[in-house]
């Protein structure tokens, strides 16, 4: 694993990133899609399968809230990384999507998607129901 992180794209879009917004690092901080800049606001440390979201070299991790919250249209932020707590623990599939692991076992888990599929910057970021193939939920990583 690099220190340096990686960026990470909607739908395999590599102008376009999973972004903190102004790079302001502190709790609520919005998570939103920004044109691709090389800034440290969209360098994650994220694996294969279980795995928390942190921004690199930080410790704020992408989160979903509070487990009331893990429905439809929640918008993600980042929070200060808390060991297991449920809101930043997510699975990175083979599918490529990213999916909030407190809600895999239920009948309708819920994935990081990007709304409507616009990729205007500052669309900030929310948890969908996770539908294979669903091109809002593709999320690819480049160095």
């Amino acid at each position: 694993p690099t220190p340096t992180g990686v960026q990470i794209h909607p739908n395999f879009n590599n102008r376009k990133c999973m972004d903190v917004a102004g790079n302001r690092r502190r709790n609520g901080t919005p998570v939103q899609i920004f044109d691709c800049n090389g800034s440290s606001a969209q360098r994650w440390n994220i694996f294969r399968g279980t795995t928390r979201v942190q921004l690199t070299g930080t410790n704020f991790c992408l989160d979903a809230g509070l487990p009331s919250q893990f429905h439809n249209g929640e918008r993600l932020k980042i929070w200060h990384c808390i060991d297991s707590i449920p809101a930043q623990i997510w699975d990175f599939t083979n599918q490529n999507q990213i999916r909030l692991k407190a809600t895999e076992s239920r009948r309708h888990p819920q994935c990081v998607d990007l709304p409507d599929g616009q990729t205007f910057n500052g669309n900030q970021l929310q948890i969908f129901r996770c539908f294979n193939g669903n091109p809002n939920q593709i999320w690819t990583t480049t160095p």
